[in-house]
């Protein structure tokens, strides 16, 4: 059983938990709301358009003050969970989640790399790293030109009959982590060695070099590769390319606060016009329409930014230092950030969400059941009539392997059902009634 002192300090996390997106946002409600009262109604607009900046800065802040209060270092070997480490690491954990929530469009950006050696990581230079998810940061080692990818699993924490045991986890230069792979903690990928989609790597170990696909995994003799493509374009870029991705990068990561503060304005603005005509009935029935209201007009935005910076999305391969690439992860980043969490997450799973994913360029049939918005080029996605899309399911129109983007279409034939947190990669087309658990 948990001591008092123990509980004293988890009903301690839960309230700083509830209090740590407030104290985020606190710093622009602040400034638009000085700038409304003494300047006036477009200074503050101006302010909330700007806010992006200090809105990451700040949360980015609080998580990495709370961090520091909760766990300073992890130790290596086995704890037992109820005790002073299992809380610590249950609220550093928690911390992390709500990061990823935050401030969601940072991940996948040159500035992912400085936030976690912030936090505590071993990070080398040049490399990438997405939505990396389920990590003790000072347990975790990135070489120098290491690639993960999206919602990938490095060295969690192993937990079995009320213990918890911490291994450090170190990823070789060049190594590539597919997408939703699973590295479990104390394991060691070796220099330019892969670990495919949803994979994990072999129990004895990857040594360099080597490359393994699925779950147990299997050793891959050979792999694609592209030799047309120059170290310049892939692990080695110019000085001037890092230095305009950093920009455009500020941009993706700063734009959906400002977005969805933007949004936010908007709602209030107009009530606060209408108090003095309107009843107070007819203002709380009008709440929701106009949140609503302003929620679409976000998506219709984010619709827009799409093609007018990428266009028709077509199956290609580009180097990851491309334009082309710099301008799709931006209008991806903008969708993830922005997008979805304003309104298309809540309409995942009833009819309205397929109308608003035909305006980017999915093509949706009738009678589709859309669970997920996990699916980035979007004109490469091809739904039939009568289709199941489950939560979280992945419509992976493109990899990342050795830092070549390669991109293709995704068609699913009428009455295919896709299970919870299926993945389908691009090239794939699954035929009518074909289902997946």
């Amino acid at each position: 059983m948990w001591s008092q002192d123990l509980r004293s300090k988890f009903a301690l996390g839960v309230l700083a938990l509830e209090l740590l997106p407030m104290l985020a946002m606190l710093p622009v409600i602040l400034l638009v709301w000085i700038l409304l009262l003494e300047v006036g109604q477009l200074a503050a607009l101006i302010a909330t358009a700007a806010s992006g900046p200090l809105f990451v800065v700040s949360a980015c802040s609080v998580i990495l003050l709370f961090r520091r209060y909760a766990l300073l270092q992890t130790p290596v070997g086995v704890h037992h969970l109820r005790s002073q480490l299992g809380l610590e690491k249950w609220f550093g954990d928690k911390l992390l989640e709500v990061s990823l929530e935050l401030t969601n469009s940072l991940y996948g950006t040159l500035y992912t790399s400085r936030w976690l050696r912030l936090l505590g990581a071993k990070i080398g230079r040049n490399t990438e790293i997405a939505t990396i998810a389920n990590i003790d940061p000072d347990l975790l080692t990135l070489e120098d030109g290491s690639f993960v990818a999206d919602m990938a699993s490095v060295g969690p924490a192993t937990y079995a009959n009320g213990h918890v045991a911490f291994q450090r986890t170190e990823v070789g230069r060049r190594a590539f982590v597919g997408n939703a792979s699973f590295i479990p903690s104390g394991t060691h990928l070796g220099d330019g060695s892969l670990v495919g989609v949803g994979s994990v790597p072999p129990v004895a170990g990857v040594k360099p070099g080597t490359s393994w696909l699925g779950s147990p995994s299997i050793f891959l003799p050979a792999r694609e590769m592209y030799d047309e493509f120059t170290e310049e374009t892939t692990f080695r870029p110019s000085r001037r390319k890092v230095v305009a991705r950093y920009l455009i990068e500020f941009v993706r990561a700063t734009l959906p606060a400002s977005l969805l503060g933007l949004s936010t304005f908007g709602t209030l603005f107009v009530l606060y016009l209408l108090t003095n005509t309107v009843p107070l009935w007819a203002m709380v029935l009008l709440t929701p329409a106009l949140a609503l209201g302003f929620s679409l007009m976000t998506v219709l935005v984010v619709a827009a930014m799409k093609w007018i910076i990428v266009g028709r999305y077509r199956p290609r391969v580009e180097p990851l230092w491309s334009g082309f690439v710099r301008r799709t992860e931006f209008v991806t980043g903008i969708f993830e950030g922005t997008a979805v969490p304003v309104l298309l997450d809540v309409l995942s799973g009833t009819p309205m969400l397929a109308p608003l994913m035909r305006l980017f360029g999915v093509r949706v049939g009738r009678r589709v059941l859309l669970s997920s918005t996990y699916l980035t080029e979007f004109d490469l996605v091809r739904i039939a009539d009568d289709v199941t899309v489950g939560p979280k399911v992945s419509l992976q129109t493109h990899l990342f392997e050795d830092r070549v983007m390669k991109m293709g279409t995704i068609e699913l034939e009428p009455e295919v059902s896709l299970g919870c947190r299926a993945v389908v990669l691009y090239g794939a087309h699954l035929g009518r009634g074909s289902h997946s658990s």
